[in-house]
């Protein structure tokens, strides 16, 4: 089926498996004792560089069928690599592991390719030299990471000012091999896989939220246990079927096992507001995460909405694809305090406002504040979409072209493996 402004979205949808729960699983599972087993896993090439660096590092990971066997190592004992490990473009793959080899006594170099080389790493590194790891960055800043770890780590208190689950779950990867109460105090919630996950494989973790703060407390007295864990669907990647759905009256999708945990629904309640018509059935919890079913029977046209600064850190990755709701919604949409999304990928705070521009949406950019004057005309499209190969900005601007006269033109879709490899192939099962 050809992709265009005639498109709606029907049927039912399995999204692939979450991106952050992959990596994390394939991360912890290689430090608990025994066979653990992991299905659907992401196939992205993200978390298979995740999968490539804990083999470098000892772990012995088997694909067998639908499943990945791993055979865990305790904490405290990763192999020095003879070379390099490369991440590609995971942020995520490459920040978490500096976190688990920071506590460990080898020495190992960490690079990316030339998108990951740009992006700030010192938000991760200066917590991890504060245990006794000895970091050094390209222009005190960037990837290539050396690092050499510690097997003396100091148990520390940590206060996490800049709203990331990747600076936290560094340092709770470093944890697993720091004699002592490691303590963490979050100034704003962000996404809790690691802690869930902790949880479910025994460890001794306790997680209290107060009413300005999250406070975590990890002591490493007790192993991990090996799991059998199904990886449920992407919500970040649903969200671009979802708000699909949600542009269009007379679509009607129905999306099954997906995450639903709160800290990655925030654009879910951003739609319904926009006049989204999103039921959730059949919510379930699996080892300490909740998974549901989604339901979209889209009767209404949408209208626009205001995003505070403290509802974006549950909703960061779905920017790009709410931009293009923006823009098909009656009235002007404002996102508040995006600057964390200026050191994403690329910097897609800039990339979403000159893409806007460029098919034919008027938006602008106040401090980190976005504004997009949305309206239900279709727009004028024939873009050529610069990505910057960022996989959100281009299937956001990939599904934008729904709401265009004309198709826009995207060069090189190869950026969409990091994350979802299948995503051409399920827009055309799902256009209808």
């Amino acid at each position: 089926m050809p992709f265009n402004n005639k498109s709606c979205i029907k049927g039912t949808y399995f999204p692939p498996g979450d991106k952050s729960i992959s990596h994390r699983i394939l991360i912890l599972a290689g430090q608990a004792i025994g066979k653990s087993e992991i299905y659907n896993l992401l196939q992205g090439e993200d978390v298979m560089n995740t999968l490539k660096a804990m083999r470098l590092l000892g772990v012995q990971i088997k694909k067998k069928k639908d499943k990945y066997l791993v055979f865990g190592i305790p904490p405290g004992s990763l192999f020095e690599p003879k070379n390099v490990i490369d991440f590609g473009n995971s942020g995520t793959g490459i920040r978490l592991i500096s976190g688990l080899i920071s506590s460990n006594n080898i020495s190992v170099k960490l690079v990316g390719d030339a998108s990951l080389s740009k992006r700030p790493m010192k938000r991760v590194t200066e917590h991890l030299t504060k245990i006794g790891a000895k970091i050094e960055l390209k222009k005190n800043l960037f990837p290539p990471i050396k690092l050499k770890g510690t097997g003396n780590s100091v148990p520390l208190s940590f206060n996490i000012t800049i709203p990331s689950a990747q600076i936290k779950s560094a340092i709770m990867l470093s944890a697993l091999n720091t004699n002592g109460k490691v303590k963490i105090k979050e100034f704003k919630t962000t996404r809790d896989h690691t802690e869930n996950m902790l949880h479910s494989m025994g460890y001794n973790i306790k997680v209290r939220e107060g009413s300005l703060h999250r406070f975590i407390e990890m002591k490493n007295d007790k192993e991990l246990k090996s799991i059998k864990y199904n990886v449920p669907g992407d919500p970040s990647s649903a969200a671009f079927f979802i708000s699909a759905a949600c542009l269009k009256p007379g679509s009607k999708l129905i999306v099954k096992n997906v995450l639903f945990n709160k800290t990655r629904i925030g654009f879910i309640k951003t739609l319904k507001d926009m006049g989204g018509n999103i039921n959730i059935i059949n919510k379930r919890k699996i080892h300490n995460e909740l998974v549901a079913d989604i339901k979209i029977d889209q009767k209404n046209k949408l209208s626009s909405t205001i995003l505070k600064s403290k509802d974006i850190p549950l909703q960061i990755d779905e920017i790009p694809i709410l931009s293009i709701v923006a823009s098909f919604a009656n009235g002007l949409t404002i996102f508040k305090g995006l600057k964390e999304l200026t050191v994403k990928e690329s910097n897609r705070l800039e990339l979403i406002h000159q893409n806007l521009k460029r098919i034919g949406v008027k938006s602008v950019i106040k401090k980190y504040d976005l504004h997009i004057y949305g309206n239900r005309y279709l727009k004028d499209g024939a873009a050529v979409i610069k990505h910057n190969y960022d996989h959100r900005i281009l299937m956001s601007f990939f599904i934008a072209n729904m709401i265009c006269k004309k198709n826009n033109i995207i060069r090189d879709k190869s950026c969409v493996k990091t994350s979802y490899p299948t995503f051409f192939k399920h827009i055309s099962q799902f256009s209808n």
